[in-house]
């Protein structure tokens, strides 16, 4: 008889963690393990998991370090207790470490194993914080993040790098670029770049425009997507860094799309100027479709990107870089070849779905002696 795995996430709205959960759900093998989901009831995720036919459950998970929501934790807790005994959860699995402890709290009450993704870089001092040395497996989305786990402990046999996996039929190189162009008033030949991630200043967005700066002199027509939503107040300080710079003409926000693919495909080059990175989905989504890649040395960022060879690689907050690196590449077209041919080659040997799904449910029989 199959397992019940209950999927724990405390974001309503679609980025790189929330993509990485739906594909889990469609890919599970239901032979095997049955999914459920407990996620908030406002956002555009709660509306996927409904598509996809996936039992959900809405709750509001309170953040952990907070004082003011102190008094919502054993609420929480009693409300997942509720919910992995009327589903009969056989696995608990958190697909980010800030909702670890909640989840972990109300498992330890039913007896039920638990697993923990931790999708971003961490502070060595959130292993403790946020029970992390205490889940029956953790799952770093980077060597980079496992090695800070491993230096505050952690047992290592409960540590399993655990790459994130893209839909390659998806996002695959394709030449329509028609309504994109159209919809967008983009003309024959004009440079395109882009990136796609939510609107936070992790993201490291003031240092492309800076950046764009110094490309406008050298190519005036660049246009500059940025596709993704999130921080309205940073948005609003991005705004206004436009307006100061004068680039109004050149930077199109596009705001939360769920074709990405649409976009990337008009990108000549994909930008990724993160201060601080995981390890970053919407790289494999641009590798995968045969797109070269300018991003910065950050967290599980080189472990994806091959400097020279997939992509160029340049130190974070570095807008000189960044723009000496797309000025160069832009021009390059026998450069720009090579590299989506390799960073493609890259995305099929390593991070397909499928291979992500199978060290996953490899967890899941450890876990439940299958």
């Amino acid at each position: 008889m199959p397992k019940n795995v209950l999927y724990v996430h405390g974001i309503g709205e679609i980025g790189g963690a929330e993509k990485d959960l739906l594909s889990y759900l469609c890919l599970l093998d239901r032979t095997e393990f049955l999914p459920h989901v407990v996620c908030p009831g406002s956002g555009t995720l709660i509306e996927e998991v409904k598509r996809l036919h996936v039992p959900v459950m809405a709750l509001q998970l309170p953040p952990w370090r907070k004082l003011k929501n102190r008094f919502q934790v054993p609420w929480a807790v009693w409300k997942l207790v509720k919910i992995f005994r009327q589903w009969n959860i056989d696995i608990v699995h958190v697909n980010d470490y800030w909702w670890a402890p909640v989840a972990y709290l109300a498992a330890k009450i039913c007896r039920i194993p638990v697993i923990v993704h931790i999708r971003a870089q961490i502070e060595p001092v959130r292993i403790k914080q946020y029970w992390l040395d205490k889940p029956d497996y953790l799952c770093p989305v980077s060597k980079d993040i496992e090695n800070v786990v491993l230096s505050m402990a952690v047992t290592p046999s409960h540590v399993h790098v655990t790459y994130s996996g893209i839909d390659l039929d998806r996002f695959c190189h394709t030449e329509d670029q028609r309504e994109i162009r159209r919809r967008y008033g983009l003309k024959d030949g004009q440079p395109i770049i882009g990136t796609v991630a939510n609107l936070f200043p992790h993201k490291g967005y003031e240092y492309l425009l800076e950046a764009l700066v110094e490309i406008k002199d050298a190519m005036p027509d660049i246009c500059c997507f940025i596709v993704g939503k999130g921080s309205e107040a940073y948005q609003q300080k991005l705004f206004q860094l436009i307006e100061k710079r004068q680039l109004m003409a050149n930077v199109v926000f596009a705001g939360f799309q769920k074709n990405v693919h649409e976009f990337i495909n008009v990108f000549d080059v994909f930008v990724l100027p993160s201060l601080m990175e995981g390890f970053g989905i919407a790289l494999l989504e641009a590798m995968a479709m045969s797109k070269p890649i300018v991003a910065c040395r950050v967290g599980g960022i080189p472990e994806v990107i091959i400097d020279g060879v997939t992509g160029i690689l340049v130190p974070p907050k570095d807008s000189n870089a960044l723009a000496k690196a797309l000025v160069g590449l832009l021009p390059d077209e026998q450069a720009k070849r090579r590299f989506g041919e390799a960073a493609r080659k890259v995305v099929e040997e390593r991070f397909s779905q499928e291979i992500a799904m199978k060290r996953i449910e490899n967890l899941y029989r450890d876990l439940t002696g299958l």
